[in-house]
């Protein structure tokens, strides 16, 4: 509670600033135009039943787990159904993906109270991280729930930040209704043609123009802190210009030096904006790491975001994700299974996203577990990263 309350008060002091001043696609959120510290842990305890925020003590507990129970921390899953989500949580669990398939009766209010998120949580004995794709337009979730959103590119060419920035805090404090503490948005890449129908992203990118994506991508991310959602900056380093779709292959953008100059450029500016998370793409970015790597099993493409000093970046602490790995060739190429995971999880990442329901939980734990003990995945750097989520 404490982390939501100090960044809640930041942003809206940045809130009270900028006023003065002026068909369904898969659950991936680089799905084509067809999936300072986070403050989503401490919200999700308020917004998914009455065990209330997790104190001090439970998080540094983390450290004492046994093997397979902090492995399961660093996952986020998606789940189809009560059944699912309590299989996950039973397993230990704690970031539940809310996708197009997952039977909506599960949020709060929406359904029988005792096959709840509310109910998760109890049988979980503490908060548990809930996330979904909202993000306007083609890609958004809860359509049919809480109502329509425009798309990022319909935001930037209709609407001022400071509206932008009222109608997703209103937006949010539907979401939270529903038992949501975490949305895998804005997008904050690029288009990266000349008009944003040249572009992968397509009209879920604000702009073409770096600062007017930022200054967007900005009051989108602060409005759902005001509402109490954590959100999360995507796809780092940059999907804009990347030339190939990661369901089906390999992607590539252009050199790293290039990518500084304008996709990297509102990573940049809002990272350091208390609260928020960032999730790393499967884009490969020659000049950063190892060639062929894609960013999300790239250690370091995790270092640079980490460290910082890309484009005039601040470096940064908050959570980071794994744009999903179960269902994207780019990776699952290289990577079949749990190795994905793994992978991810050893190159830096926080929570490796398992979205897409195409591989086996139980399976996957194990498979997190055995890297763990073996020391491909270095168990006080896991701690670590299960501390920074514990929501």
């Amino acid at each position: 509670m404490r982390r939501y309350l100090v960044a809640l008060s930041a942003i809206c002091c940045l809130a009270v600033a900028g006023c003065s001043s002026s068909s369904t696609p898969p659950d991936s959120t680089t799905s084509p135009s067809a999936s300072v510290e986070s403050t989503g842990s401490a919200a999700s305890g308020e917004a998914t039943g009455d065990a209330g925020a997790p104190g001090t003590a439970s998080c540094d507990q983390i450290k004492d787990l046994p093997t397979e129970k902090l492995a399961a921390r660093l996952l986020g899953v998606g789940v189809t159904d009560y059944a699912s989500a309590e299989q996950a949580v039973d397993l230990g669990v704690r970031h539940l993906f809310i996708g197009s398939q997952t039977d909506k009766s599960i949020l709060n209010g929406q359904g029988d109270p005792k096959r709840s998120l509310a109910e998760l949580q109890r049988r979980a004995g503490e908060p548990l991280t809930v996330s979904v794709d909202e993000e306007g337009g083609l890609v958004q979730r809860l359509t049919s729930l809480i109502g329509e959103l425009p798309s990022a590119q319909q935001m930037a060419q209709t609407m001022t930040p400071d509206q932008v920035r009222d109608m997703m805090r209103v937006h949010g404090e539907k979401m939270r209704a529903l038992g949501i503490t975490v949305d895998f948005a804005p997008d904050v890449d690029l288009a990266g043609g000349q008009e944003i129908s040249d572009n992968a992203i397509g009209s879920r990118a604000f702009s073409a123009d770096p600062q007017t994506v930022a200054n967007y991508g900005r009051a989108y991310a602060e409005g759902l802190l005001q509402a109490g959602i954590t959100p999360v900056l995507k796809h780092f380093p940059g999907h804009g210009h990347a030339q190939g779709d990661s369901h089906k292959g390999e992607v590539k953008t252009p050199p790293l030096d290039q990518m500084e100059q304008a996709d990297m450029i509102p990573f940049a500016q809002l990272v350091s904006i208390p609260g928020v998370d960032v999730m790393v793409g499967h884009v490969e970015v020659p000049g950063l790491g190892a060639p062929g790597t894609p960013s999300s099993i790239n250690p370091a493409a995790y270092e640079l975001l980490r460290k910082g000093g890309y484009a005039g970046a601040p470096g940064f602490n908050g959570v980071v994700y794994t744009d999903d790995l179960t269902g994207m060739k780019a990776v699952t190429d290289k990577y079949p299974g749990g190795l994905a995971a793994v992978a991810a999880l050893s190159a830096g990442a926080d929570i490796s996203l398992a979205a897409a329901g195409a591989v086996d939980i139980p399976t996957v734990v194990k498979e997190i577990s055995a890297a763990i003990d073996d020391g491909r995945i270095d168990r006080a750097r896991a701690v670590e990263s299960a501390q920074r989520s514990c929501r």
